[in-house]
């Protein structure tokens, strides 16, 4: 299996900083064998004083009966009386004894650049909750601290360890909000169908899980979100086309040969992140310093797919000609653009990894229901 490395410096703006996993396709993916995420249930049991019960989403039916007592809040449990109801994980029960308060769960809608927002507005930017403190044209709600402000709501989790919940990791995730959900025909085992590669033996790596990557997107709302679904599609089919071809299907985590505890700038991740300067100009927008720790990038699953993200849609490659960010073109629906800011310099014109990545953005496209358009190799 033959790979192809990119190492860009700013001082090489042409190529971008990737390298990849050249193979070839060998027809489109089959429907991926690993199974979803699983989501803790919630049982019978009385929420304390002063304790709050999170639990997860229970099956229709299997809902008990979870009382607050003295001003305590119920999270996703049925209220009293209402034993067997559905309690979906991320709403609030309010309980109903004694003065119960209820607890606004963190399930915003994702930040967006450019959009205006108005004082009051709730959003989730990071993985965490900011309200407007006054009306802003989507100023950076890290960054615009004058507009924002941070916002006190309950963590949205899948299971927890809370009264009624059993299961599950604790860490604030929640596929149910997941932007790609209305995307992919079948959630998760959709995203696993776009990475079954042409070879035997295929195992995905661990940091390449689905729940991670929509922790991600909640940092990235113009990802896929255009409201035009063939265009958001196309997106989706896009991006993982090239996350397949960096990673050789999920199986690789590190460029070829190197160690995720090597203090180098190796390609890493998903989209294979390469060279100092954008280790440095990534992990400035993520609020991590990621060329103190560049192994974040191949052993932090969220991080992992942030890189990705940052590259995606923030990245711009000053060296290709016309549009300069991935996800510009192909809401323009220019694949081969796509191709020449991530691996232009190697790859176009019309190589055969570049008709590759083209290969595998069709054939998630044919998953997803949509036409790959015109201009698919650089």
């Amino acid at each position: 299996m033959s790979r192809v490395r990119l190492c860009a410096l700013a001082a090489v703006p042409l190529l971008a900083c990737v390298s990849g996993a050249a193979e070839p396709f060998d027809g489109a993916p089959g429907v991926a064998t690993a199974g979803q995420t699983g989501v803790g249930f919630a049982g019978s049991g009385i929420a304390q004083a002063g304790n709050s019960g999170v639990a997860g989403s229970p099956p229709i039916g299997s809902a008990g009966t979870q009382n607050a007592l003295g001003g305590t809040a119920s999270v996703a449990g049925a209220g009293p009386g209402q034993a067997g109801n559905v309690a979906v994980a991320g709403n609030t029960s309010a309980g109903g004894m004694g003065g119960t308060k209820s607890v606004e769960a963190c399930s915003f809608p994702a930040w967006m650049a450019g959009k205006a927002y108005a004082k009051g507005d709730k959003v989730m930017y990071m993985g965490k909750a900011f309200v407007a403190n006054d009306a802003n044209p989507g100023y950076d709600p890290l960054i615009s601290t004058f507009f924002w402000s941070a916002y006190s709501c309950e963590p949205v989790s899948m299971g927890g360890s809370g009264s009624g919940g059993s299961g599950g990791t604790g860490q604030v995730i929640n596929n149910g909000d997941c932007v790609l959900n209305k995307l992919l025909p079948n959630g998760e085992t959709t995203y696993h169908s776009m990475f079954i590669p042409p070879w035997q033996g295929h195992q995905e790596k661990a940091l390449y899980n689905y729940s991670a990557l929509c922790t991600a997107l909640k940092g990235f709302g113009q990802f896929a979100n255009s409201g035009n679904a063939e265009a958001d599609k196309r997106e989706v089919a896009a991006f993982f086309a090239h996350v397949a071809k960096e990673t050789a299907f999920l199986e690789q985590t590190d460029e070829s040969g190197q160690s995720s505890t090597s203090g180098d700038f190796h390609g890493r991740g998903a989209i294979q992140l390469t060279g100092q300067a954008n280790y440095q100009a990534a992990g400035d927008y993520l609020q991590k310093n990621l060329v103190s720790n560049p192994g974040m990038v191949s052993t932090d699953a969220v991080t992992n797919w942030q890189t990705a993200l940052w590259f995606w849609v923030v990245h711009n490659n000053p060296g290709t000609a016309g549009t300069k960010n991935c996800h510009q073109a192909i809401q323009a629906g220019d694949f081969a653009q796509t191709t020449r800011i991530i691996n232009g310099g190697i790859e176009c014109p019309g190589s055969q990894s570049a008709q590759a990545r083209a290969d595998y953005y069709k054939a998630n496209c044919g998953l997803l229901g949509v036409s790959p358009g015109n201009n698919l190799v650089c």
